[in-house]
């Protein structure tokens, strides 16, 4: 480990242990494996953006505008149990083998999505979906490390990210289009061959570490940890019970959590460890996800339904207005570390949720008030600029704050954070479903109570950066 002296701060290096295997051999076979991990990031972006745009118009043809909420929420909770069981399959079954499972069931749930003929249907086969997204996104991130180096993925980051931004900002639009032309079915299968290439090209160019010691797989947390959250969705669900029943898994998913907390408490290989958790970064990191992830799922799921209810505009016009946000989100996401590195987390991601708040706030104005559409597309683009920063620096900060070795799993949470925040919110909105002024209320006082939130839990200290990062600023 070395330190140096960078803008004021004193970073410190955390040197990465030589590994005696490669990956994949520089060159064309390298390439190969590095085009996989574009395009599984690809699949992911796609489903997002392409896939909301046709919500609104098959849940009305399907006559299951009740359950619109469950087809974002089945697949977020689904997405949560995959990315907590990815980390530790990938280190007993490999990268590659994971990849490539949760990769197959993610495609033959868009194909079988494309083929349902009523919501409850639907909402079963994007759980099927969500498993398989859960595997594949965290696990393109730890064989993107396998490729390069350090000083390497300093550079082939943001081609990462600038393969992610776009596909976001175009997947709007090329839903728009789909569903006006060729039927809401088709935003299901446009992946599927992106995502049997990125298959092929995985599977011929990557090869996995060599996995030194085996241990017993623990199903025990991530299954506790699922039935908490979707005993909670259900309480808050208004339709899926008889009146005056909601409390009853209320109190189940209470007693569930406290099971899962308890299983934590007493397991030797817990999902996180307790010096990471007990880490101030990391909390506040965790928090930051639950709030990212509601505040940017819930915009994705219905900122296209209250377009086309509230406005009146077509699909493509709902998915177009996407547009602002993902690309305001990829803008805020580039300088977010330089500010993380200025004032710490609590600028970076406290005046970032602030900032979304007010996004949020002025949109649901322009909506309520029927303005011009510069209006909605700009309100649209602060909450973008908002939300970027503060999403990326809760996940860059924890991950500074924790060994080497346990980067990984503090990723792995953060993301289920952002997931679970989905999933909660979302059905917070469904609950309020009468009232738009009250949904986008909802949608402010969790941004700013998000800035509140990481002002008060991550500390005013300078941030420890690896070398990756500090060669990334220093360009």
């Amino acid at each position: 480990m070395s330190a140096w002296e960078f803008g004021g701060y004193f970073l410190m290096r955390m040197e990465t242990p030589h590994l005696a295997w490669q990956a994949a051999a520089p060159g064309p076979e390298r390439r190969k494996a590095t085009a996989a991990v574009l395009l599984g990031l690809v699949v992911a972006a796609f489903e997002t953006t392409v896939v909301t745009t046709a919500m609104p118009t098959l849940t009305a043809e399907l006559h299951g505008r009740q359950l619109y909420a469950w087809v974002f929420t089945g697949f977020l909770l689904a997405s949560t149990v995959g990315v907590l069981l990815s980390g530790r399959l990938a280190d007993r079954m490999g990268r590659k083998a994971t990849f490539l499972a949760g990769m197959a069931l993610f495609l033959l749930g868009s194909v079988l999505c494309g083929f349902s003929t009523s919501v409850p249907m639907l909402v079963a086969f994007r759980v099927l979906q969500g498993l398989g997204a859960g595997a594949v996104q965290p696990t393109t991130l730890t064989i993107s490390s396998d490729l390069y180096t350090l000083e390497e993925r300093a550079t082939i980051q943001s081609v990462f990210t600038g393969a992610w931004g776009l596909a976001s900002v175009i997947g709007p639009v090329i839903g728009g289009i789909l569903v006006e032309h060729l039927g809401w079915r088709s935003v299901f299968w446009v992946n599927v061959p992106v995502g049997l290439l990125a298959m092929a090209l995985l599977r011929s160019a990557y090869r996995d570490p060599p996995v030194e010691t085996h241990h017993r797989m623990d199903f025990q947390a991530p299954a506790l940890g699922a039935v908490a959250v979707a005993l909670v969705l259900l309480a808050l669900e208004p339709h899926a019970l008889p009146r005056g029943t909601n409390l009853l898994p209320a109190l189940a998913a209470i007693a569930a959590t406290l099971a899962f907390f308890r299983q934590q408490r007493r397991t030797a290989d817990p999902l996180l460890s307790l010096e990471a958790l007990g880490d101030a970064t990391v909390r506040a990191g965790l928090l930051g996800g639950l709030v990212s992830g509601g505040m940017l799922y819930t915009l994705s799921a219905y900122v296209p339904l209250w377009l086309i209810a509230q406005a009146g505009r077509s699909p493509l016009g709902a998915g177009v207005a996407l547009v602002p946000l993902l690309l305001g989100w990829a803008v805020g996401s580039s300088f977010g570390v330089k500010l993380l590195l200025r004032g710490g987390l609590r600028a970076s991601a406290g005046v970032g949720f602030a900032l979304a708040g007010v996004g949020a706030a002025v949109f649901g104005l322009a909506l309520t008030h029927g303005a011009a559409d510069g209006w909605l597309y700009a309100s649209l683009a602060l909450l973008g600029l908002g939300l970027g920063p503060a999403a990326s620096t809760c996940i860059i900060a924890s991950q500074a704050r924790v060994s080497w070795a346990e980067r990984g799993a503090v990723t792995s949470a953060i993301y289920a954070c952002r997931m679970l925040g989905g999933s909660v919110a979302i059905a917070l909105v469904n609950v309020l479903h009468a009232s738009v002024v009250a949904e986008i209320l909802l949608l402010v006082t969790v941004a700013w109570a998000g800035a509140w939130v990481v002002r008060r839990l991550a500390p005013a200290r300078p941030v420890v950066l690896d070398a990756p990062a500090v060669a990334a600023l220093a360009e």
